[in-house]
């Protein structure tokens, strides 16, 4: 059975808009209102969940005039607010279920915190939907390096022949697809594909479209 790997973070959960909740209710808590622009700033600071964690506190610290204490505390804010603000995808458990049914074993492979991570499949109802999940943190060894797609793999009593990976990091999900021998698909998420990486077998805009163009093993059309 071939493996369809997916990513987590804004491929089969939707952690940009949980973030951009998450902000508002902050900042309606914080100064009674929420302003776009400085929810926008956040956004950058937080870098679609990527940047790293110290740089992300120093950011929101400058942003929000927090206080030492508050700095100290402003990353396990961030994760517990955005898990909270965490809500299901329409058509994304189905589409796991289609994968499945048409012979694939999907199967997530992400970047991050193991009990983060465990967090959001547990909110969003994922495990009945996924044959197992690999997380950097514990395997010791994060995407774009293909070894974490054989973890997975053996985890999940396969191999890596025929085997594609759907995500929105091109750097992280395509790169790393690419190197370990996979199809991959990337998901626009309304942004141009970074100029000089690898390219992906197909783009995609919804983890839904993406599941369908790996199901028809059509050419990429651009």
């Amino acid at each position: 059975m071939p493996m369809l790997f997916v990513d987590l973070d804004n491929t089969i959960s939707d952690r940009a808009s949980s973030f951009r909740r998450w902000a508002d209710k902050y900042l309606l808590d914080r100064y009674g209102s929420a302003d776009g622009e400085l929810i926008d700033a956040m956004t950058i600071a937080d870098g679609d969940g990527l940047r790293n964690k110290p740089d992300v506190a120093a950011d929101l610290a400058e942003l929000l005039d927090l206080s030492p204490a508050e700095r100290v505390e402003i990353i396990a804010v961030l994760r517990a607010g955005t898990l909270d603000e965490l809500r299901p995808v329409p058509g994304i458990t189905e589409a796991l279920d289609a994968a499945r049914a048409a012979g694939f074993e999907p199967f997530i492979v992400t970047n991050g915190r193991p009990s983060q991570q465990q967090a959001k499949v547990a909110r969003l109802g994922l495990a009945d939907h996924v044959a197992g999940m690999v997380v950097s943190e514990t395997v010791g060894v994060k995407k774009p390096d293909p070894e974490i797609f054989r973890i997975a793999a053996r985890q999940a009593g396969g191999s890596l022949a025929g085997g594609w990976m759907i995500g929105d990091s091109a750097q992280a999900d395509i790169c790393g697809a690419i190197a370990a021998g996979l199809g991959s698909v990337w998901l626009r998420r309304g942004r141009a594909y970074p100029a000089g990486l690898p390219e992906p077998t197909y783009l995609a805009d919804s983890f839904v479209e993406a599941v369908g163009l790996v199901l028809e093993w059509t050419p990429i059309v651009q």
